[in-house]
C-alpha cells in the first residue's frame, strides 16, 4: 500500500570515510586500542574513528588540504580530531554497558545483520580500508555492530514501556504534521509518431489532455469514479499500463526519492481530499491528497514504521545524551602506545582528491534498515 514510508533516507551517523592506518611491524601489544573488562576494541576500530573525526573536521572547516591548519570549535584541528576519536571509543564501551544495564544482548541474528551490512560496504570500500590497515572484522565491530547496539538501546528507551517512552499522542501528532498520504497517476506529454518515434505534444494536444484530466477530476470529486479507475481508463485509451501510485511520505523523503519539486509543492499546498491536475517533469499529473489519519493505525502497527518515526523524533536527543553520558564513563583503558602511532595527517589525501564523508547525518535511515543494518554509529 505504501510506496515509500521511511526515509531512504536514512543515511547513518558515521558515513564511510576513506581513511585508515599505516602499515607497520606486527606487535601484539599494538593490536588493541582500548579495553574495558573482557571487552577489547581492536586498533583498526580506533583508526576508523580517527578517520571519521578527520572528515568531521574537514566538513566543518570547509577546506581539504588545509584541514590540519584550521580550528574546530576553538581547538586546533589535530587536537580536536584526536579527542573526537577517543570520544567515539568511549561511546562504544558506554553502549556496551548500556546494553547490559537494559538487559539487552547481541543475538546471533544481530551479529549476522551487522556482518551483512559490513559485507555490503566491504564490496566497495574493502580494498581502501585494508590499504590503511583496517580489517573487515574491525570495521564490523566499530561500525556495524555498534549500529545494531545503538538501535537496540534506542528502541528499548523510547518505545512503549521504556524509560523515555514517547506518548502515543505525540507520535500521531508528529505523523499528521509531517507526512502526506496521496494517490496519483501520470500522463506523458508525448505521443507516438507514424514511424513509432516519440514526439512532444503540441500545445493543442497538451490542452486537450489537461481538459480530459480535469473532467476526470470532477468525476473523482463527485464520487463518480476513483483515481485508480481514472488511471485505468486513461491507460486503456492510450494502450499502455496504468501509472496509478499511492504513497505516504514527508517532504524530505519525497526529495530523496527525486520526486519533482512541482509535485511536492502542489501536494503540500493541497487540503486533504483535494484533487489537482498539473504539469511536472514532462508529465501531466492527476493528484489526490488523502487523509493521513486513515492510514495512521496501519502505519503504527508496523514495527519498522513506528520505529522510524521515533528515530526521526528523538534521534538528535539520543545522540546528545549518548555523547554526554559517555564523557563520564569510567574504567576504559586506552592503549596510548598503539593510539599514538596514528595521526590525523594520514588522512589528508582523502580530502585532497575530493572524497568526503557526511559524519553528522541523522540516523533516520537506520530504523528502515533494521532488517539489514541499524542505527547511527558512535554519536
Amino acid at each position: 500500500m505504501m510506496k515509500r514510508f521511511a526515509k531512504g533516507a536514512v543515511a547513518l551517523l558515521l558515513a564511510i570515510a576513506l581513511c585508515f592506518s599505516l602499515a607497520g611491524c606486527y606487535d601484539e601489544n599494538l593490536t588493541w586500542a582500548a579495553k574495558k573488562g573482557d571487552t577489547e576494541l581492536p586498533v583498526g576500530a580506533y583508526i576508523y574513528y580517527l578517520s571519521v573525526a578527520y572528515n568531521e573536521a574537514a566538513a566543518q572547516i570547509g577546506t581539504d588540504a588545509e584541514v590540519l591548519k584550521g580550528e574546530v570549535e576553538g581547538q586546533p584541528a589535530d587536537e580536536w580530531i584526536r579527542e573526537r576519536a577517543k570520544a567515539y571509543v568511549t561511546q562504544y564501551f558506554w553502549m556496551n554497558d548500556e546494553m547490559a544495564r537494559l538487559g539487552l544482548e547481541m543475538t546471533d541474528a544481530d551479529y549476522a545483520q551487522a556482518l551483512q551490512n559490513t559485507t555490503s560496504y566491504w564490496t566497495y570500500f574493502g580494498s581502501v580500508f585494508e590499504d590503511y590497515g583496517v580489517a573487515q572484522s574491525s570495521f564490523d565491530i566499530a561500525y556495524s555492530q555498534y549500529n545494531v547496539m545503538y538501535l537496540k538501546v534506542f528502541e528499548a528507551l523510547y518505545s512503549e514501556g521504556g524509560e523515555r517512552a514517547v506518548p502515543e499522542t505525540d507520535i500521531r501528532d508528529y505523523l499528521e504534521q509531517n507526512y502526506y498520504s496521496y494517490e496519483y497517476f501520470t500522463a506523458p506529454l508525448t505521443t507516438k509518431a507514424e514511424d513509432e518515434s516519440t514526439v512532444e505534444m503540441t500545445d493543442e494536444e497538451k490542452a486537450a489532455l489537461k481538459e480530459k484530466l480535469e473532467s476526470a477530476k470532477k468525476d473523482i470529486l463527485s464520487g463518480k469514479t476513483t483515481v485508480s479507475d481514472a488511471a485505468n481508463d486513461y491507460a486503456l485509451e492510450i494502450e499502455t499500463d496504468s501509472t496509478y501510485q499511492v504513497g505516504i511520505n514527508d517532504r524530505e523523503g519525497m526529495e530523496s526519492s527525486y520526486m519533482p519539486t512541482d509535485f511536492i509543492d502542489t501536494l503540500e499546498a493541497m487540503k486533504e481530499e483535494d484533487v489537482e491536475v498539473f504539469e511536472a517533469s514532462d508529465y501531466m499529473v492527476l493528484l489526490r491528497r488523502l487523509p493521513i489519519k486513515d492510514s495512521e493505525d496501519e502505519i503504527l502497527t508496523s514495527h519498522d514504521s513506528r520505529l522510524n518515526l521515533l528515530v526521526e523524533m528523538k534521534n538528535d536527543e539520543f545522540q546528545t545524551s549518548v555523547r554526554e553520558a559517555a564523557q563520564g564513563a569510567e574504567g576504559v583503558e586506552l592503549n596510548q602506545k598503539a593510539v599514538n602511532r596514528y595521526k590525523p595527517s594520514m588522512f589528508t589525501d582523502t580530502t585532497k582528491n575530493g572524497t568526503s564523508s557526511v559524519p553528522e547525518e541523522s540516523s533516520e535511515s537506520s530504523a528502515e534498515e533494521s532488517e539489514d543494518s541499524s542505527e547511527s554509529s558512535a554519536e
